[in-house]
């Protein structure tokens, strides 16, 4: 058997991950953003990200760049890859093919700060966010549309909400994702014809009638695509 040899034109190509991460803040949906501490790009903005180490598989390194550049210690609700860039110019260190992830952050406010090479960490709006480093808007936007596209055949809107939620609650977090307002109606009607939501029997106290909660029905977990 003849042995498998490269090229003399072939070039090394180095592989990282990037992650843009996503949590709830005060009905705003928020991705999580470092500053850079080194070059290129230092001090821009940027997703969370780096090189893969050897031996280590692809979620691993996204869960340690997550960890380590913002010090977040908690497990995402969701982690998936969406897609992979790999532009021959998006990186003027060399040829770089990203794998990018999609992660949802348990609900509520996570605290963030800078850790590794980096200066600081900030959750920032995710539709209007700053300008960001490399390719990272691009990044960001796919990552969008891609959570966009699984409200639409999955149960992902429910990882951003605690076990029990009321249908407002639910019904933010669908317009704080697709970025435009529903019509309360016919966004009820729709999600309890799925099935995929039960009553859980308690009520909420607030301004006006107690609030009904709801739960994830069992069986209905966010397939990991």
């Amino acid at each position: 058997m003849s042995r498998l040899t490269l090229p003399p034109q072939a070039t090394q190509v180095g592989l990282a991950v990037d992650v843009a991460a996503f949590a709830m803040h005060a009905g705003e949906l928020r991705v999580l953003l470092v500053q850079r501490g080194q070059l290129p790009h230092a001090r821009a903005w940027a997703l969370p990200g780096g090189f893969v180490h050897p031996g280590e598989e692809l979620h691993e390194a996204a869960l340690r760049e997550l960890r380590t550049e913002t010090t977040v210690e908690l497990e995402p609700r969701h982690l998936e890859q969406f897609f992979t860039f790999g532009e021959v110019n998006r990186d003027p260190r060399g040829r770089i093919v990203s794998v990018a992830h999609l992660a949802v952050l348990p609900h509520g406010t996570v605290r963030v700060s800078g850790g590794g090479h980096t200066l600081g960490a900030e959750w920032v709006p995710a539709h209007q966010p700053p300008r960001l480093a490399f390719d990272h808007q691009a990044i960001l936007d796919r990552a969008l549309a891609r959570l966009q596209l699984r409200l639409e055949y999955a149960n992902l809107a429910l990882e951003f909400l605690p076990d029990t939620f009321t249908l407002p609650e639910l019904q933010g977090v669908y317009e704080a994702i697709l970025n435009r307002k529903l019509d309360k109606r016919n966004f009820r009607k729709r999600l309890l014809a799925q099935g995929t939501l039960t009553p859980s029997g308690e009520r909420r106290s607030g301004v006006g009638r107690p609030a009904q909660l709801y739960r994830r029905a069992k069986g209905t977990r966010t397939p990991a695509l």
